[in-house]
This record gives C-alpha cells, sequence and structure tokens, in this order.
C-alpha cells in the first residue's frame, strides 16, 4: 500500500525526519534496514522513526557524557600552570597560559550548557517514556561506568593495589590517628582544668632611679642584640631593635613628682604597621613598669614570624595585619610528682597477702636535715607549694606542687577577646 506522507515523532530532531514517500525513502540511522518493503504499514514507519530517534538520543547522551568528563578535569587543567610555576620563564608566561586554560574550560562550559539547553527533547522524551511505559514511573535503572578522572587515578590504584587488606589497614590507621588526637584532646582538657591564669602584679607607684638602672642593665644583658641608651639628660630612654625591623622607640620616664607612673612610648610613624605596634604599646596594662615595657618592646624582634596565638595565622585581614597585640600571661598549674615508690621485689613477696606492702620514702626536693616533724604535718605530709602529700590506693603518694610560669602571647587586632 502506497503512503503519501508520515507525519515525524513529536520532538525528533529535524534531521532524522521519515521519509515523505516510499520512492524516497532512505536507510533509517544505525537500523541493517534500508528503505521500507513494498507493502509496509504505517506502523512499521513508526517503528522505523522510533529507532532512528533512539540512537539520536543515545549518541546526544554520550556526547553530553564525554563533555562532563572534561568539565570534571577542567579546573585541574586549569590550575595547572599555578601549580608548576617553576617551570615558566616569566610572570607574563604563566599568566598567558592561565589565561588560555581558563578561557578554554569556560569556552567547554558553555558548549555543555548549550547542548544541553538545544537538546532538551532526549529529556522530555526520556521522561514520558518512563511515564507511558514505566511501572507507576519507574524503569529499571542502569549501572554506567565511566573513565577515572586523571587526578584520582593514584589514589584509585593505590586502593586498588591493596585490595580488602589495604583498605581495612587504611581504616585501621585512620583509627588509631583518631583515638591518638582524642587521647591528646583529653590531656590537654586534663591539663587545662589544673591550670588557671592569675593576675600580674602590677607597678603602683612611681620606680626609683635606681630601679631603673638595674632594670636596664639586667634588660641589656638579656638582650644583646638591642641598643639601649639614655637621652636627654636621663629623661629618656631609646631602645632600638635591630636595624632590619626599623624599629626606635623613645620611652619618656616620668618624674618623681608626676601625678601618673606611666612610660609614655613615642615612635616615628612611617607606615601602617608602626600604627599598629604603637597602639597596641599604648593599651598596654601595667603602665607603670618599666621591666614589662622593654619586655614587650623585645618581643618585636619576631614580629615578622611569630603568628597569632587565637588564630594561628601569621596574617589577618584585607591589609594583611600582623599579630602586633602583646600581653604577658601567668598561668599556675597544679603538678603531681611522685614522692614515694614501692619496692617492687618486697611488693612481689607481699602480692596476695593481706599485709599492706612496704613503701620507700624519698624527699623530691631533698632530704630534710630535721627529722623532728610537727605531728600534724607527720598526719598530713611535706608541704611544698601550699600542698600537701596525699597517698593513694596504688601504695604511692603524690606531692602536689603549683608551677608559675609567665609568658608572653600575640594576637591580632580583631582576635582579642
Amino acid at each position: 500500500m502506497a503512503i503519501d506522507s508520515t507525519k515525524p515523532k513529536p520532538g525528533a530532531p529535524k534531521t532524522q525526519n521519515a521519509a515523505t514517500s516510499t520512492s524516497s525513502a532512505t536507510p533509517a540511522q544505525g537500523t541493517t534496514g534500508g528503505a521500507p518493503k513494498p507493502g509496509a504499514t504505517l506502523e512499521d514507519l513508526d517503528e522505523a522513526t522510533e529507532e532512528t530517534t533512539l540512537v539520536s538520543a543515545l549518541s546526544l547522551l554520550n556526547q553530553m557524557h564525554q563533555k562532563l568528563i572534561l568539565l570534571r578535569e577542567s579546573i585541574p587543567h586549569m590550575v595547572h600552570p599555578i601549580m608548576k610555576a617553576s617551570n615558566y620563564p616569566t610572570p607574563e608566561k604563566l599568566f598567558d597560559e592561565f589565561s588560555k586554560r581558563t578561557l578554554k574550560a569556560s569556552e567547554d562550559l558553555v558548549d555543555f550548557t548549550t547542548l544541553v539547553s538545544d537538546e532538551k527533547w532526549v529529556f522530555e522524551k526520556a521522561a514520558a517514556s518512563r511515564r507511558d511505559n514505566g511501572d507507576n514511573g519507574e524503569v529499571k535503572r542502569w549501572k554506567s561506568s565511566a573513565p577515572v578522572p586523571v587526578y584520582l587515578k593514584d589514589l584509585v590504584d593505590a586502593s586498588s593495589s591493596g585490595g580488602g587488606s589495604g583498605s581495612s589497614k587504611h581504616a585501621g590507621k585512620e583509627g588509631e590517628a583518631k583515638k591518638k588526637e582524642e587521647e591528646e584532646r583529653k590531656r590537654r582538657e586534663a591539663e587545662k582544668d589544673r591550670e588557671r591564669e592569675v593576675a600580674i602584679d602590677e607597678v603602683q607607684g612611681v620606680e626609683s632611679d635606681e630601679v631603673r638602672r638595674e632594670i636596664v642593665e639586667a634588660f641589656k644583658k638579656e638582650h644583646g642584640d638591642i641598643e639601649v641608651t639614655y637621652e636627654d639628660d636621663g629623661k629618656t630612654i631609646k631602645v632600638a631593635l635591630p636595624k632590619h625591623l626599623n624599629l626606635i622607640f623613645s620611652v619618656e620616664l616620668p618624674s618623681a613628682s608626676a601625678e601618673s607612673n606611666r612610660y609614655t612610648v613615642t615612635l616615628p610613624v612611617s607606615s601602617y604597621l608602626h600604627i599598629l605596634v604603637l597602639r597596641s604599646i599604648t593599651t598596654r596594662p601595667n603602665a607603670g613598669s618599666l621591666k614589662y615595657l622593654l619586655d614587650m618592646l623585645a618581643t618585636y624582634k619576631s614580629i615578622y614570624q611569630t603568628k597569632c596565638n587565637h588564630c594561628s595565622k601569621l596574617t589577618n585581614g584585607p591589609k594583611a595585619d600582623l599579630p602586633v597585640v602583646r600581653r604577658l600571661k601567668k598561668t599556675v598549674t597544679v603538678v603531681k610528682k611522685e614522692l614515694m615508690e614501692i619496692d617492687e621485689h618486697k611488693a612481689g613477696q607481699a602480692e596476695g597477702s593481706k599485709g599492706a606492702p612496704k613503701i620507700k620514702t624519698e624527699n623530691v626536693k631533698g632530704k630534710n636535715p630535721n627529722n623532728d616533724k610537727d605531728k600534724s604535718q607527720e598526719r598530713n605530709g611535706p608541704v611544698v607549694g601550699g600542698k600537701g602529700v596525699k597517698e593513694s590506693g596504688e601504695g604511692q603518694e603524690e606531692l602536689e606542687e603549683e608551677l608559675v610560669k609567665e609568658f608572653w602571647v600575640a594576637h591580632h587586632e580583631s582576635c582579642v577577646k
């Protein structure tokens, strides 16, 4: 039966339309058959057209898939010049190569989005097929595999070479690392609970000239690379840090009759960094202590290496501020020391018996020649640092001692609480 014309399937590409007559029909792309046989029905032509449409859709999906693989590798490909910057003779060459790769990645992204937008009929046809032929819109999912990206090959090869045992070993190492981290965290928390910060003793009155001279001489001995000189008939102290830092401070000494005991500091302002440093010095606590001030100025010797104690960064903010704020911290930590130890030989003999093992006594701080003990001290144990000796249930006695530590900390202005 002759057919005058057939309508193309809705949504099918125009280049794939069916033939308008049996005399001009061409073989369907991707099929084994040629022109329709004489006497072909309209249903036969619809099947041929449907097969052609499906082949075209699969071809488009394959193109999308390949472009998507390229997009996954676009970022590693784009930043490769930066990772290998030493391979380029000049910054201009590096920038040119980076620009080319960036533009290529942008073009690939545009091509992919354009292809998906122009050929969206493929997704519409797939949705219609699931709706019409699937079980309540559900169809069997097929699993597809894609080539491994270049930047993941080393990781995949390492895991595949080790097999199951390698995976278990890796998991075991991760578990051990997490366990160690947890133990370290608990240890720090325990130390934190036993450590407390105490206030710094501030100087109330005006320091005498003799005290100042002693402080300056001790400071010179401790910091030989810092130049300290008297100027203006002893009314000002010049503190010059190493030359490469370009930090020269002038400290004005308050007179004995002055209303304030504060040491005023000036610094020739020539940069944004100098402003930050001077602001930190001006707002320092214990402003009446010359020792506190000189020690604070000495900490700026490492201004370009010291990181912030709060954020652990060297620079912070849009202007790359350095941690110029310096503060002295004083902490008291309670430390337990073993005072008594068990004689292992006798303890082994006494094991299992009802009697308590004999204990060998040894004083941590050395033997006390005075053997006449106070009865209360004999009951509570020797006192060191205000704490007594306590006997534990394991046959050991521990001595609690308070350790006082003073140390300087650095912060960015934005990190100061």
